[in-house]
């Protein structure tokens, strides 16, 4: 019996490293080869810079591959046992399967736990370091988002291209342009195009921006987002008349509004922000709880109770006019309305590293007192947090349902194998997809939507043991 669980355990582990090392290498060059080794090829960041952001991004894709391997691994190898009936010779000798694989059972437990403090803890410092890393060589060298014929994207509300980009010699901190497409962006669509042959880029430290000075431009602006970017005027009547609405059955009007020499600056403001408040996803699942324990909580009454202050920890902020009720201990005790005016929370006060923003309140009814919770939508922390928890039993989950799929395969082609695993990975993930893209709307408990593939996996994993144990 000993020789056979160390036969198997050594089996499984060698392919289980091989599966690993393999799917880690797919899903890491997925990762960094937008961001990293784009700056590699144009001689943008050193060896060493590269080295560290694909070993910061190694935790988070070991996250996915670690599963996926053991998944596969066991497939494999049960594959591979059964087709050279060496299961036969086993059951032969009065071995049965439960007692055969409990060690490897026992292997997908620890590797349950393994899973946990990469997932919660790892796996998300990990890929905010690595987002600071980026952020940290745009600073130290602006050519670093900058690329020439590359659509830049990781500047917050543009999308930059540049064909042909060059530091200035007389001046390092500036860069000559050919070719250059500015294009502004608010909520997904495009509101300002500007395009021009020839400019120069400079980037300020105190300000954190990009100044670009371009040459023979042409700046178009959509007629229904004038407001966006210009601000609303101060006569409606005079609005109606210059601004067109833009028909959904109809393409936008383009207006010119600029040409020949201009100065634009793009602020980086925003993408630092992004890296200090941080996607949900980036984050521990100790960040998560304390977001969630701050999330709408009220921190000061002012006015004589009529305005309030409420934490907002997500990075989209709720909607203006947004009414919701006022909770103390579970119960109501009034009612207060978004103003949509929002103020930046002191992280120094609260002893917190990531910033909050503070919502303003309107207080409509009740007697409201710090301490109380703006009602909030929760849903998006619960599910980061289920999601965190449930990856973790991913190992348990496909253990037991790939040892006696490996089985009833009877196959020793990996070809088949690997195809199996990529099956049963899109099954399983899906659900976890599809919890995601339901976090906006919490009737659905996108939370525990996540937990159906580890359910519904170890459940007929179980079964299908149970069975092939009796050799049904």
């Amino acid at each position: 019996m000993k020789t056979l669980h160390r036969y198997l355990l050594s089996q499984v582990l060698a392919t289980l490293l091989l599966t690993v090392a393999i799917f880690t290498a797919v899903l890491l060059m997925g990762n960094a080869m937008k961001e990293v080794l784009a700056l590699v090829v144009k001689g943008q960041a050193s060896l060493w810079a590269v080295t560290k952001a694909f070993g910061l991004l190694i935790p988070f894709v070991i996250s996915f591959s670690l599963p996926m391997g053991l998944l596969t691994a066991m497939l494999l190898v049960f594959g591979r046992f059964s087709a050279d009936q060496e299961l036969t010779a086993a059951r032969a000798g009065g071995i049965s399967l439960l007692s055969l694989v409990t060690p490897l059972i026992l292997l997908s437990v620890l590797l349950t736990g393994l899973s946990a403090w990469i997932n919660l803890q790892i796996a998300p410092q990990c890929r905010t370091a690595y987002k600071k890393l980026v952020y940290d060589l745009a600073k130290s060298n602006p050519t670093a988002l900058l690329a020439e014929n590359t659509f830049v994207t990781e500047v917050p509300g543009h999308v930059i291209y540049i064909g042909q980009l060059s530091q200035n010699e007389t001046d390092p901190h500036q860069w000559t342009m050919q070719n250059i497409i500015i294009n502004r962006v608010e909520n997904g669509e495009l509101i300002q195009r500007t395009r021009a042959s020839r400019g120069e880029v400079g980037y300020d430290k105190k300000t954190k921006q990009f100044t670009f000075r371009l040459f023979e431009a042409q700046v178009n602006v959509r007629s229904d987002k004038l407001s966006v970017l210009f601000g609303e005027m101060n006569d409606p009547e005079k609005a109606n008349e210059n601004i067109t609405p833009a028909k959904e059955e109809e393409s936008p009007e383009w207006i010119p509004m600029a040409g020949g020499e201009i100065i634009l600056p793009v602020s980086l403001l925003d993408l630092e922000n992004r890296i200090y408040r941080p996607k949900l996803s980036y984050l521990t699942f100790g960040q998560l709880r304390e977001k969630l324990e701050h999330h709408g909580k009220v921190t000061n009454v002012e006015n004589n109770g009529s305005v309030a202050y409420a934490y907002c920890t997500t990075r989209d902020l709720p909607n203006a006019e947004l009414e919701l009720d006022i909770f103390r201990k579970g119960k109501s005790v009034g009612r207060a309305r978004f103003t949509g005016e929002v103020m930046l929370a002191d992280s120094n006060d609260r002893g917190r590293e990531i910033s909050e923003t503070k919502l303003i309140l309107e207080i409509l009814d009740g007697s409201i007192q710090p301490g109380d919770r703006f009602a909030l939508d929760q849903t998006p922390f619960k599910v980061q947090m289920h999601r965190q928890v449930s990856f973790s039993f991913a190992a348990i989950g496909f253990t037991l349902i790939s040892i006696p799929l490996g089985i009833r395969t009877h196959r020793r082609e990996t070809t088949a194998g690997i195809a199996m695993a990529l099956a049963l990975v899109l099954l399983y993930y899906s659900f976890v997809i599809l919890g995601q893209a339901l976090e906006g709307k919490p009737h659905f408990y996108p939370h525990y939507v996540i937990w159906i593939p580890v359910f519904l996996f170890q459940f007929v994993g179980g079964w299908l043991l149970f069975r092939s144990n009796r050799g049904v």
